[in-house]
């Protein structure tokens, strides 16, 4: 199971080398899916992303928190009125899902506020929401990731969208992306593998490495995104990722 944000690429280019690890892999008959917090894209939208760097992906192989996000909804409350801030991606995957969105002047009539990483997030999108909670909607995020990382370094993720409006409204989401498990336990559905002869690999100590160890897979932990060397000294052995390595091409050398 791979991470996208510094795992496979930083931003919209590659890391080094995964495209020929991939398919490499795969050679060897190897299962992969893809799995990601960001739902700022929607699982189609990533299978398009990745073939522009040469790495094929079938949606079906691609869970992301937005799409997690919808297929929650879907059981729990099909057709359900929803106040998103988000993106398109996870728009996309709500009305997919059967959802019926509501817009800024409508937000006091939802059922729900989901919220996702938002990079046009203003102070309208927060009233609206707090509208919502304020009249009994529940309270979902797509994930809580601080930050993620870019060719400009790190930028703020969905959590800051996440904390404005928990702090404003004094309520905490259900998170369905990572440091939960649903999204790891969906993905080794989708492979038919079992705990532990599956490999989760992340760039993230707290999202990544954490749930795989509760969940008993292998944790691979690369230095390619968030987390630095120097970020792993002191740890104790049960925070520990089983392996590091630099980069994801560095499996194969190994």
């Amino acid at each position: 199971m791979l991470d996208l944000d510094g795992v496979v690429y930083v931003g919209n280019k590659s890391v080094e080398g995964v495209a020929e690890f991939l398919h490499e892999w795969r050679g060897k008959g190897r299962k992969v899916a893809f799995v990601t917090n960001n739902s700022s894209l929607s699982r189609g939208g990533y299978a398009a992303k990745l073939g522009k760097m040469g790495i094929t992906a079938h949606p079906g192989e691609i869970l992301t928190s937005g799409y997690l996000t919808a297929e929650y909804l879907r059981g729990k409350s099909p057709g359900a009125r929803v106040y998103v801030v988000g993106e398109g991606g996870l728009r996309e995957e709500l009305r997919r899902a059967g959802m019926r969105l509501v817009g800024e002047r409508e937000s006091a009539e939802a059922d729900y506020v989901v919220v996702g990483i938002d990079r046009k997030f203003n102070y309208r999108k927060l009233e609206a929401a707090l509208r919502a909670l304020n009249r009994g909607a529940e309270f979902l995020a797509t994930n809580a990731d601080p930050t993620y990382p870019t060719e400009r370094g790190l930028l703020p993720g969905a959590g800051a969208m996440v904390a404005a409006l928990s702090f404003s409204s004094g309520r905490r989401p259900r998170i369905m992306g990572k440091p939960s498990t649903r999204m790891y336990r969906e993905a080794l559905r989708l492979l038919g593998t079992r705990p532990g002869e599956t490999a989760a690999v992340g760039d993230r100590l707290d999202l990544d490495v954490a749930p795989a160890r509760r969940l008993g897979m292998v944790s691979i932990l690369v230095l390619s995104g968030v987390t630095r060397r120097e970020d792993l000294r002191g740890l104790e052995g049960g925070r520990r990722p089983d392996l590091v390595l630099e980069r994801l091409p560095d499996l194969v050398r190994g």
